[in-house]
């Protein structure tokens, strides 16, 4: 998983602490305040464990979505800590129940960050009650164990899980024996804190703990040191930790050394999120007719779902969450709205497919099969009262409705979050896909837009307040018109087929490839590996049903081998059924697998194979491409006049930003990150010989774009003339994109176009021949 520029950045600080940490062996205290910070140097909050020892502690305060499972497991890599102990805790049995299906997942980003971290040396232990010698010391002493547990179960004393934890009995290979007094004695002086009864070392899973001085890992640490919690930051203390470290989105300034401070605008300018918050108050309305506005809603974004989908092949099924009142078995009909009123409404009285509605709750949990990020999926509306609070992570998610009016400050509060995930970290220009959606019922709007503004400060988004807006139906646009000075522009390079229209990817590009030449991989990865290992690489339930994530087909299927079968699921990708049959035999037979063992990882072994295909499609396009640029059939010129379009509408306010060389006025610079709006500033310097520059609006109607060997257009962020006639076509990234599959793609595609339009362009302008710079510039190279 790519690393966004905040987290690079996040981590590029928690290296520098560890240095000052470990060098000299420095104080925690020491440490901190050799680090440099924005304004004012924060005190350093000391905290000791049993022995007296100081506890190296830091936060890293990330919003709600901002990735702080990546981010923790990524500073286990920072650490250098190879081998040993790591307690992971967590604040609930969803969040519980996620980080376990990644961390068990051994083709999950956080799992694959972990088996860096340890040099392939991962064990994650999960804790039984039933069991309490699950690992063993030489468990600790080769390999990083991480163990997952709850926050309740280890620091709540009222929890039945805290006692069987703190309870005696197991895990003999971490004591001596009762009778060895000698042992028990240099073991105490070493670990004073160990908890003793009548002279004897208690052997449960807490001393085991406190002797391992783990590194504690505490997810949304707010919760551990919240108000009615003040007892357990010394609970955590006494488990002896090695280091505590700290991720929430609302830290205590009193309590933790925040190290790290994520804003809401680093994950806005990442495109993680969904902004603004479009929130719309039914003062009056029955809960039905709340319903029937988000139903609106949502049929309106299925429309613009599809559209984008058409035209980038990136795939978003919008959904609604509804929050009703009650939900369990015996509370219907007692006046309040429960889940399956609304079930049966969406399904009876409006007519949507019952297998687009599911309810989920500590009763029901239809969403336990279900895939949601799956195009095969069918859900769009999920309904519950507390049961997605936390653990939901669902990017599809756009419409939250909250019908329960009693208590709708606390629902904003909990739910708004959970339709906050941009789709695939990637705005789609679109901007009623790029922003989410709220409808409060029998609530006025502006009471409505003050809690959920009171939500986004609690999920750490204070910053973007002015993001929230009442909804009165379209957002207000302003125009940008094309300059009157430069409406006789057209001198813009494009990629055409030679007969003069857009190059087609699947015509032009995609029938010339020579199947035959693709072959089944010969190097398997982990997938063989874990073959000859003999480690069960399960990723088929009992039922047929997907259990790794990644792979979104319907793999439900009979263990005898069916070869019309797997050739059907690569059909997407390989448009000739015999040579897809070809690779699926040529695989069996390179693999010499039975069936029934294949059968079992048919979701792995397809994926394989895909991206395999996928790969040597890329290869072979760019061939393609190439040569045909190179022969005439594809042409890069100026022989067919660009038009720029008359204007553009921005959902902005304000009089716009003063540049005076853009093609567009007023420039109002939507969606401009920080990098963006240097560079702009830089080409509209009076310094600088440009005569004219426009930043490019992704994926908006008539914008200049570019063709190159792969589907998707190339939308490079500026085009400018400079006075010499050199035409620049630019793109900036951040230095953290240094080196990833899009930007390589791009850099190379702009290297190709560059020497073919240097080398062959023969149009004049001015009677000057034009010239070409085409490139991307990182964040180093702009000054």
């Amino acid at each position: 998983m790519e690393l966004k520029r905040y987290q690079s950045q996040a981590l590029e600080r928690l290296s520098d602490w560890f240095k000052h940490l470990h060098e000299n062996n420095r104080s925690p205290a020491a440490a901190w305040e050799m680090m440099d910070f924005d304004g004012e140097h924060p005190s350093h909050i000391t905290r000791k464990d049993s022995s007296n020892r100081p506890i190296p502690h830091v936060c890293l305060k990330v919003p709600t979505g901002g990735g702080k499972t990546l981010l923790a497991a990524e500073a286990l890599a920072k650490s250098n800590r190879r081998t040993g102990l790591v307690l992971w805790m967590v604040p609930s049995k969803a969040i519980y129940a996620q980080t376990k299906s990644a961390f068990s997942d051994k083709q999950h980003p956080y799992r694959q960050t972990l088996e860096r971290a340890s040099g392939g040396r991962v064990k994650i232990l999960e804790w039984r009650p039933d069991r309490r010698d699950f690992f063993q010391t030489l468990d600790i002493e080769n390999h990083l164990c991480v163990l997952l547990i709850s926050l309740q179960s280890a620091t709540r004393s009222k929890d039945p899980d805290f006692l069987k934890i703190n309870q005696a009995g197991g895990f003999p290979s971490f004591f001596p024996d009762d009778d060895d007094m000698q042992a028990v004695n240099t073991l105490l002086d070493s670990c004073p804190g160990l908890k003793t009864v009548d002279g004897r070392i208690e052997k449960s899973l807490a001393n085991v703990i406190k002797l391992c001085r783990p590194i504690i890992v505490l997810d949304e640490a707010h919760k551990a040191y919240g108000k009615k919690s003040s007892q357990l930051q010394s609970l955590v203390n006494q488990f002896d930790p090695s280091l505590v470290l700290e991720l929430t989105a609302t830290p205590d300034k009193a309590k933790s050394n925040i190290l790290v401070d994520v804003q809401g605008y680093d994950l806005k300018e990442e495109e993680m999120i969904k902004l603004p918050v479009s929130v719309t108050g039914h003062s009056g309305s029955s809960w039905k007719q709340v319903l029937m506005k988000a139903i609106d809603n949502l049929d309106d974004l299925k429309e613009y779902a599809s559209l984008h989908y058409e035209n980038t092949g990136r795939y978003i099924r919008p959904m609604s969450v509804v929050r009703v009142q009650v939900t369990g078995k015996n509370q219907r009909g007692k006046g309040k709205v429960h889940a399956d009123d609304v079930r049966e409404f969406l399904t009876q009285t409006v007519g949507i497919p019952t297998d687009q509605v599911k309810i989920q709750s500590n009763e029901v949990k239809e969403l336990e099969r279900e895939d949601l990020m799956s195009e095969e999926c069918r859900v769009r509306w999920v309904i519950t009262k507390d049961a997605l609070k936390e653990g939901w992570d669902c990017s599809f998610a756009y419409i939250l409705v909250l019908l329960d009016s009693t208590t709708a400050s606390t629902s904003v509060t909990q739910m708004v979050g959970r339709v906050l995930r941009q789709p695939y970290a990637r705005l789609t220009n679109i901007q009623k896909l790029d922003r989410c959606y709220v409808h409060c019922g029998n609530i006025d709007v502006s009471n409505a837009v003050s809690r959920v503004k009171t939500m986004l400060e609690k999920e750490g988004f204070g910053d973007l307040l002015s993001y929230v807006q009442k909804s009165s139906g379209d957002p207000e646009l302003n125009k940008s018109f094309l300059r009157p000075e430069f409406s006789e522009i057209s001198q813009l390079p494009q990629v055409l087929h030679k007969d003069g229209q857009e190059l087609d990817y699947v015509q032009h590009i995609l029938a010339d490839l020579d199947w035959g030449e693709i072959t089944a991989p010969h190097n398997w990865g982990d997938f063989v590996d874990d073959a000859k290992a003999g480690t069960a690489l399960v990723d088929i339930d009992e039922h047929g049903l997907r259990t790794s994530p990644g792979f979104h087909r319907d793999l439900s299927q009979s263990a005898e081998f069916d070869l019309a079968w797997y050739t059907r699921q690569l059909m997407d990708i390989v448009p000739n059924p015999w040579q897809a049959a070809r690779i699926i035999q040529e695989a069996i037979s390179g693999l010499g697998m039975d069936y029934n063992w294949l059968h079992k990882r048919r979701a792995a072994f397809l994926r394989a194979i895909e991206q395999h295909i996928l790969s040597e499609v890329d290869r072979q396009a760019e061939q393609v491409f190439k040569r045909k640029l190179a022969a005439g059939d594809i042409k890069f010129d100026m022989e067919i006049p660009f038009e720029f379009r008359e204007y553009y509408e921005f959902p902005t306010s304000g009089p716009g930003l003063a540049y005076q060389k853009t093609l567009f006025s007023p420039f109002f610079g939507y969606d401009m990150n920080r990098l963006e709006k240097r560079y702009a500033g830089y080409l509209d310097s009076e310094d600088n010989a440009i005569s004219w520059w426009h930043r490019i609006a992704a994926r908006q109607p008539g914008e200049y774009r570019l063709k190159g060997w792969k589907k998707d257009y190339v939308y490079p962020d500026f085009v400018a003339l400079q006075l010499d006639n050199k035409i620049i076509i630019h793109e900036t990234k951040g230095d953290h994109l240094m080196g990833n599959i899009d930007t390589d793609y791009k850099k190379r595609l702009l290297k190709c176009l560059q020497h073919n339009f240097n080398s062959s362009a023969t149009m004049s302008i001015r009677s000057e021949t034009m010239t070409a710079d085409f490139r991307i510039l990182f964040e180093s190279d702009i000054s």
